[in-house]
């Protein structure tokens, strides 16, 4: 029966000395990975002209290695995404980044059991097209909260370069349903497992005590958003639906070209990863009108903070949310989302409610947990063992 020992993970997004945040998340599952016993070859390739960049004003920092990880940086032409006529030139710039992968493959200390690509593209097909070349069984986390990656090549080519994968891991149902439908996938071949949190890191503290180490108003009813700041997030209808209200200030956790401007506004800007669950702790409610997600983690670092949150009512929400943990308002309606503010502003009870059962929900989806699932999953799948049409994370 095959083990899964060492796997090698292909992804476009990991942390490193110069972007500490970048990735945050694929490197936590890595780590949760290690932590079962499975040794991990990270291969990241780094774009010609970003190192080209940081080189030219004496940035050039990577990732470090571990014991258990391994971190790989071959470099790759990216030629972007723009149509020419028929043409596409993502199709070149994923060929670069497939070659980069597979030369960091080769160098790499022995082969691995399986070949692990996040999100679809470039990542994913690279992960199944290497693994093919391989020997072994390439797998595909999709987590993108539609399949925008699949558009430069079109979904024609896609349902050919992933068709062979050994399997397909869903982080919410309704991805898993799109790639049965979409992708043509056989329906064993897809298996859901929602993101996870490090409940080692995200727990509640004391409110008061985080609120004067990060000299925030401690008597305000703070209301905090935690992601990038860019449109289909719904930076900008959260901050138009906190703008002005009485006794409430915000909180906004990120960067990007929508950064909110508001009277009340109490914190804006970047913070170490490991410094947000510190922010949580301080704030009433969490907020994230956003209008799509694969599965939110930022959500679930404020349930496991002990937040009642105030997310989309759309179906990308329902593995991880429901009327009991959240509440649930459609994103497009800032009056609903201002009304629904100030009613866990003013009904302690029901704020306490749904705090309690957030965290307790969230306990859920610890990290270490699904990566146990993730890799068992594989491994059944690898000794041609799964049959089930779906694997839920329960």
């Amino acid at each position: 029966m095959a083990r899964l020992r060492h796997l090698a993970v292909i992804t476009s997004h990991y942390p490193t000395r110069l972007h500490p945040n970048k990735g945050t998340f694929v490197r936590q599952l890595v780590d949760a990975f290690a932590e079962q016993q499975v040794r991990c070859t990270v291969i990241y390739p780094w774009r010609l002209h970003d190192w080209l960049r940081e080189r030219a004003h004496e940035l050039v920092c990577d990732a470090k290695s571990t014991d258990e990880t391994k971190i790989l940086r071959p470099l790759t032409l990216s030629l972007s995404n723009r149509q020419l006529g028929a043409f596409n030139t993502y199709a070149l710039t994923y060929a670069s980044f497939r070659h980069a992968a597979w030369r960091a493959l080769k160098s790499a200390n022995g082969k691995p059991d399986a070949v692990y690509g996040h999100f679809m593209y470039p990542n994913g097909a690279t992960a199944v097209w290497a693994g093919q070349r391989l020997g072994c069984p390439g797998f595909v986390a999709v987590g993108e909260g539609t399949f925008w990656t699949l558009e430069p090549l079109g979904l024609k080519r896609a349902r050919r370069d992933l068709s062979p994968m050994a399997g397909a891991i869903a982080v919410s149902s309704l991805l898993g349903k799109g790639l049965v439908e979409e992708l043509r996938l056989p329906a064993d071949h897809v298996a859901v497992f929602p993101n996870g949190v490090d409940r080692r890191k995200f727990y509640p503290r004391d409110r008061l005590d985080m609120r004067r180490k990060h000299g925030l108003p401690e008597d305000h009813f703070l209301v905090i958003y935690v992601g990038n700041f860019i449109e289909p997030k719904g930076v900008r209808r959260a901050a138009a639906a906190i703008d002005g209200l009485p006794g409430v200030s915000g909180v906004f956790i990120g960067s990007g070209p929508a950064a909110p401007r508001i009277h009340n506004l109490a914190f804006c800007g970047k913070v170490p990863h490991e410094v947000v669950p510190e922010f949580l702790s301080a704030a009433d409610c969490f907020l994230l009108p956003s209008d799509a997600e694969g599965s939110s983690n930022a959500t679930l670092e404020a349930m496991a903070c002990g937040l009642p949150a105030v997310v989309s009512a759309r179906p990308f929400n329902a593995d991880i949310c429901d009327a009991n943990t959240a509440r649930m308002v459609d994103p497009s309606d800032v009056s609903a989302i201002r009304e629904t503010i100030l009613e866990l502003h003013h009904n302690p009870a029901l704020r306490q409610h749904l705090a309690d059962a957030a965290t307790s929900k969230a306990a859920q989806y610890d990290i270490q947990v699904r990566a146990r699932r993730v890799l068992d999953w594989m491994e059944a799948r690898m000794n041609g063992r799964q049959k089930l049409a779906v694997v839920r994370q329960e």
